[in-house]
């Protein structure tokens, strides 16, 4: 009898403790998860989060970069489509200045097709000079046209602000002129 009550009592005790460990793994193993989320919290999130703040910067300096090295209409001959001696100053520095990752020539499109092709040519010409073996810099076409202008127009604007200056002039000297002895 008393090892019918006492099998009678293990199947009880086997029977509540499978059920009362249903979850019991699985809750234990999302509590040690959370120790561990909370205990390194800003880790995970932060390098989203810096991508996120960077990608417009990253886009601007491209932006910037692209403006600095695309070569205008005021660097070109208006009738051959040659480049310029400001102009062929300009690719040098790009080729040879400018950072090694940087080295890409924007060429503005031209009024026409043909116009745009023999741009292009003239840069690749330069380039060559510049660059007769290796890699040489991607020459490609934009359409966005950089802030500027001609030289010859700053200068315009340069020498019409000090013309424009009045001479210095003291203002007349009142009162005594002494120091009025101690």
């Amino acid at each position: 009898m008393r090892r019918a009550i006492f099998a009678l009592v293990f199947a009880a005790t086997a029977v509540t403790t499978s059920v009362t460990q249903a979850g019991w793994t699985e809750f234990w193993e999302g509590v040690h998860l959370d120790w561990h989320r909370m205990n390194c919290w800003p880790e995970p999130f932060v390098h989203a989060d810096r991508d996120l703040v960077r990608q417009p910067l990253l886009a601007m300096t491209d932006n910037g970069w692209r403006m600095q090295n695309t070569l205008s209409d005021h660097l070109f001959d208006v009738e051959k489509n040659t480049l310029t001696q400001a102009g062929a100053l300009k690719v040098r520095w790009i080729v040879t200045q400018a950072p090694p990752h940087r080295r890409t020539v924007f060429v503005l499109r031209g009024a026409s097709p043909d116009a745009t092709l023999a741009r292009v040519e003239a840069v690749q010409e330069s380039i060559t000079q510049l660059v007769p073996q290796g890699a040489r810099p991607e020459v490609l076409l934009t359409d966005v046209i950089p802030v500027g202008g001609s030289g010859d127009y700053f200068d315009a604007v340069d020498r019409a602000l000090k013309d424009s200056i009045p001479p210095p002039r003291l203002p007349e000297a009142s009162g005594p002129t002494g120091s009025g002895g101690n």
